[in-house]
This record gives structure tokens, C-alpha cells and sequence, in this order.
């Protein structure tokens, strides 16, 4: 299990030499740092399940997520399932008094 002080290391001979070419061509460099952050983002992102997503949510509004962490992990869809338990919470709320006939 990672913990906080564990390092994020791989193998990436090929995506070095690859970064060091664009790097070179930019006028100013690249921040490769700022693309392997946004990367592993976005591939975090990929990899979660709307099962896992909702299940990230809970554990959010349980206080054992931090804000950063879920807003890394969920990104927009952090607002999408928030709009949506509020619609749910909404309509179980509504009076349904003469809706349903016997």
C-alpha cells in the first residue's frame, strides 16, 4: 500500500529521451514534471468505475478523503455526482401526496 512519503518511479527510458526531444524544440522547454502530473491524473481518472467513483464520494463526504485527492481522482465528475445525489435527494423529498392511485 503507498503511503505519503513513498516515491512515484518508473522505468521510462524511451519517455525521457522522447521528453528531453520536445523539450529541446520548445523555446523555454517543457515542464515534464507538470505533464506527468496531468498524465497519471488523467489515467487515474480512466481506470475508476462508477462503482469506484460513488464509492470515492462517500468516503469524501466521510471525511476520509481530502479535497485535493477526490477532485484528482473524480475531476468534473466529482460535480456531476454531487448534482445528482442533490436532483435524488430533491425528489424523494417531494410530496407525492395523489400521484399513485389505489
Amino acid at each position: 500500500m503507498a503511503t505519503n512519503n513513498d516515491k512515484i518511479q518508473f522505468r521510462g527510458e524511451a519517455e525521457k529521451e522522447a521528453s528531453q526531444v520536445v523539450d529541446q524544440m520548445r523555446l523555454g522547454g517543457i515542464n515534464i514534471s507538470e505533464l506527468a502530473r496531468q498524465g497519471l491524473q488523467e489515467k487515474l481518472r480512466e481506470t475508476l468505475s462508477d462503482e469506484e467513483k460513488i464509492t470515492l464520494h462517500q468516503r469524501y463526504k466521510q471525511g476520509e478523503l481530502s479535497e485535493e485527492a477526490v477532485e484528482i481522482l473524480l475531476g468534473d465528475a466529482l460535480e456531476d455526482i454531487e448534482r445528482e445525489r442533490d436532483a435524488f435527494t430533491e425528489a424523494t423529498e417531494l410530496d407525492r401526496t395523489g400521484v399513485f392511485q389505489e
